[in-house]
């Protein structure tokens, strides 16, 4: 079943076609005139739009403009009377399927109709191979704005290189899908890809984690055991949010950036090293420098090529490419026959300033493709209202509401880290800046007040 919207002024013609339609199966909407006609296409989604040359408020030709813009797949059909074939033309080159000129019997409309839903079905087909060739290139990174195409030709060029890279950004941007597509791309792709995320591990385990450990080396190392700096050996290292690492700790990955060698804890055999090292942060690194956080001549070490990430609201133009890139992967995930968006749903996820970036619009169309009843997801299954439309002050005011009788100072930490978490989409790291602490406190707040969250499992839970 396909959705059709059949506008025409002519009453009985309109309703004839509806009619035979809708007893082939097909869910037809219909309308008067141009301006009806344009309301249910903002509204709604449709696969085939069968639309009169002139119509009264809103002709034909610029009825098919809207379409075009609105859904470029949506295939159409212009109806001309006799005498109006050079502006069935004029449609023919602005993006109409083909035309039927009037008077006309309903098998040829029909034969037409279904010749454009097969070549609409074509389009979308070759559209989702272009998009998964782009995706199998960059490692599934989707995007088609001028910033985002400036990072792939900067990825395409630093890859093939041992060249030490630094990836600037917010929380989920998509610094490891950069960091993965480099390491793809290089000649160490048949080497191993190993990442750690420096924020989630206290100092003394981030150490051992790095740089491994011998028998012995601390309570509780009863057996030897590699690093990642081992196990990425000809590979490459992937650290995340290096900005939350120790002094200690950062003086000693200095040390393999420049000498190319380490020792395990409690070991004296000197390891050599043969990994590039990709790091990444949300940080302002240099400000950590000034107050003396983060070590300037690691900085350096790291900062041969940085590429910076920019957050979804600043490049509003890859927001439904990968909308549709996560609505098709979802819907094969979740066997779920998914045709796509309605325009109002479209407009919504534009119209959002996505503070979780592109890991808050994955979630969003996972939960959408689980929620929706039908094969088009509707603005009801998106569950963006709570926070749309709400600036900055607006989610700060509504943090909290103390109850009069007074309320114990833990309980108030609890309530404000619980906030900060349900207003940050979950995501730890957001929550701790949004607080004005450091990411291991939050983990330990977390870990104190025994705060869980389904999602955890997925996004690295807190060690």
């Amino acid at each position: 079943m396909r959705k059709i919207l059949v506008a025409e002024d002519e009453r009985n013609l309109r309703e004839g076609i509806a009619e035979a339609f809708r007893d082939a199966g097909h869910d037809v909407v219909e309308a008067e005139d141009g301006r009806q006609a344009l309301e249910a296409i903002e509204r709604d989604y449709f696969d085939l739009v069968i639309t009169d040359y002139k119509m009264p408020g809103l002709d034909g030709l610029e009825l098919l403009r809207r379409v075009r813009r609105i859904n470029e797949t949506t295939a159409v059909i212009m109806m001309t009377a006799y005498g109006t074939v050079e502006g069935a033309v004029e449609a023919m080159r602005l993006g109409a399927y083909d035309y039927i000129q009037k008077p006309f019997n309903l098998e040829e409309l029909e034969l037409k109709a279904e010749r454009a839903l097969e070549h609409r079905r074509l389009v979308s087909q070759l559209m989702a191979i272009d998009r998964r060739e782009l995706v199998s290139t960059f490692d599934n990174m989707v995007g088609e704005s001028p910033a985002m195409r400036r990072i792939f030709d900067i990825v395409a060029k630093v890859s093939p290189s041992n060249a030490t890279v630094l990836i600037l950004g917010e929380t989920g941007t998509g610094k490891e899908l950069i960091a993965e597509a480099i390491h793809r791309n290089s000649a160490r792709r048949n080497g191993p890809f190993v990442k750690i995320n420096c924020a989630a591990l206290p100092e003394n385990l981030l150490e051992s984690e790095l740089f491994g450990h011998e028998r012995g080396a601390f309570t509780g190392a009863d057996r030897q055991r590699a690093g990642r700096f081992e196990l990425a050996n000809e590979g490459t290292l992937f650290l995340d949010e290096i900005g939350t690492m120790s002094p200690g700790t950062q003086a000693k990955v200095l040390r393999v950036l420049q000498e190319k060698e380490f020792e395990r804890l409690g070991g004296t055999r000197t390891i050599k090293s043969d990994v590039r090292v990709i790091a990444a942060t949300n940080c302002d690194l240099e400000e950590a420098i000034e107050k003396g956080e983060f070590r300037e001549d690691l900085y350096y070490r790291l900062n041969v090529v940085t590429i910076r990430m920019p957050p979804l609201r600043e490049r509003k133009e890859d927001i439904i490419p990968l909308a549709t890139f996560f609505l098709q992967r979802f819907a094969t995930e979740l066997n779920k026959p998914m045709r796509g968006f309605a325009p109002a749903a479209l407009r919504l996820l534009t119209r959002h300033n996505w503070p979780g970036n592109i890991r808050e619009l994955e979630n969003t169309i996972e939960r959408a493709v689980l929620m929706a009843d039908g094969e088009i997801i509707e603005p009801k299954d998106l569950t963006l209202g709570a926070r749309e439309g709400m600036d900055e002050r607006g989610r700060r005011a509504a943090v909290l509401r103390l109850p009069p009788e007074g309320i114990a100072l833990e309980e108030l930490e609890k309530m404000a880290i619980l906030e900060a978490l349900r207003m940050n989409d979950w995501v730890q790291k957001d929550a701790a800046r949004f607080l004005g602490i450091s990411s291991r406190v939050m983990n330990y707040k977390i870990q104190k007040y025994e705060i869980t969250h389904p999602r955890w499992a997925r996004n690295r839970a807190p060690v």
